[in-house]
């Protein structure tokens, strides 16, 4: 390894008998991310031109347009980090003496990260939104108001906790040996929002459907009832975005390792709750998620969906 990069200073460097280790858990997260990324940003591609070619209609253009914007900007901002990640991959194992090695990925950088995860984690509570407000038509008991108000202030809370973490940062202070108190506290509170709010919008959803799809096999059959996706098991694991669960416990598990799998963790979560949201959203643009525009028209199915919208693919 040649010295012609010099890691800043202020960075502590990693200790000699977690070189090895360390190293090859960022070349196995880098590698694994890349993949990840690659099946995102296929994924992207089809939903973008899924929602692009839905004919327009007034009243769910404006919807259309925020969810476009909402998958590119993933996209774009899971293409920056994959960037970073991978030169600073790189440099760190091709550029830098042994005894030189910092923990690099440490810097502000990382807000980007809670902006992924702000989004992914948002389009959650809107979806809790609309399962609501379409399963439970006119005007519900305000309690049932809480299925979606809870994950919005856990949003609020792990946005506003996350940007502060990264703000009040120190990196010459290891978390794991010699943590800043207020550091910790914010990432402490954002890790737990985030592990909650996907619990808590992930349950929701699923029991929900659970309920409406027993009520609609008692009510028209399972084979009038199951010819629609959103309540087929699948459809319903989908809708959930239950993947973004064990990513939760992962990424607020591995905040907290300073070490190299924190950063393989990290390289592979952020694409992957992308690909949850992504994959939720189109679901909505096939026309096979709770809230889609249009009612099927086949007699049979239009009463079977007077509560849940559905659009044929």
């Amino acid at each position: 390894m040649s010295s012609s990069t010099t890691p800043p200073n202020s960075l502590p460097t990693i200790p000699p008998h977690l070189l090895k280790s360390t190293q090859e858990n960022w070349i196995i997260g880098m590698i694994i991310g890349s993949i990840c990324y690659g099946i995102l940003f296929t994924l992207g591609i089809a939903c973008l031109r899924s929602l692009r070619l839905l004919p327009r209609q007034d009243r769910f253009w404006s919807q259309r347009r925020i969810l476009m914007i909402h998958v590119a900007l993933l996209l774009v901002l899971n293409t920056v980090l994959l960037v970073k990640n991978a030169r600073a991959n790189l440099v760190a194992v091709f550029d830098t003496r042994p005894e030189r090695l910092t923990y690099f990925y440490l810097d502000r950088a990382n807000i980007l990260v809670v902006i992924v995860l702000a989004m992914t984690d948002g389009l959650l509570v809107w979806r809790c939104y609309m399962v609501q407000r379409v399963l439970l038509q006119g005007k519900p008991a305000r309690w049932n108001h809480l299925c979606w108000v809870i994950p919005m202030i856990l949003w609020i809370a792990f946005t506003g906790s996350g940007i502060a973490a990264v703000v009040v940062f120190d990196p010459t202070r290891l978390l794991a040996l010699d943590p800043e108190p207020l550091t910790l506290v914010f990432l402490l509170l954002s890790s737990f929002c985030n592990f909650f709010l996907n619990l808590f919008s992930t349950t929701n959803i699923v029991i929900r459907l659970l309920i409406h799809r027993r009520t609609m096999i008692a009510s028209f059959g399972p084979r009038s009832t199951l010819s629609n996706f959103h309540l087929q098991i699948i459809g319903i694991i989908l809708e959930s975005a239950v993947i973004n669960l064990p990513m939760a416990i992962a990424s607020a598990t591995c905040s907290l390792i300073v070490g190299g799998f924190g950063f393989l963790a990290w390289q592979i979560g952020v694409p992957a709750q992308s690909f949850s949201s992504v994959l939720v959203i189109y679901q909505v643009a096939k026309g096979r998620a709770v809230g889609s525009e249009r009612i099927k028209r086949q007699p049979e199915s239009h009463h079977l969906d007077t509560l849940v919208y559905s659009q044929e693919a």
